[in-house]
């Protein structure tokens, strides 16, 4: 009987290991983020962005797709930013080829 229960206790601390491991993987995202001045911003609502295009000092040109709304950073708020020509950054992940969708915005 004690051997049973030590193998179902160590079945389970592998089996919670495992599902640690996973939680992990599946949290840790590795992000990049590049910044410039605002290009152009399209709106799919008031406080929701479709897509956003920034240039970097270099010269490069960056368009990114919006996944929803970003705190503080509605469109109106990045066309201001386009206006007075303040950099911002963006972070976002690629989650399919060429295609850079928007995790977070900042000044």
């Amino acid at each position: 009987m004690n051997k049973k229960r030590t193998i179902v206790q160590a079945l389970l601390i592998v089996a919670a290991l495992i599902s640690i491991a996973l939680a992990v993987i599946s949290i840790k995202r590795d992000y990049d983020s590049v910044r410039g001045q605002v290009v152009s911003v399209e709106a799919a609502s008031v406080t929701t962005i479709s897509s956003l295009t920034i240039r970097e000092d270099s010269g490069e040109v960056w368009t990114f797709e919006g996944a929803g709304t970003f705190s503080g950073f509605t469109p109106s708020h990045l066309n201001e930013h386009k206006a007075q020509q303040e950099a911002i950054t963006v972070v976002y992940e690629e989650l399919e080829p060429r295609v850079l969708t928007i995790v977070s915005i900042s000044d």
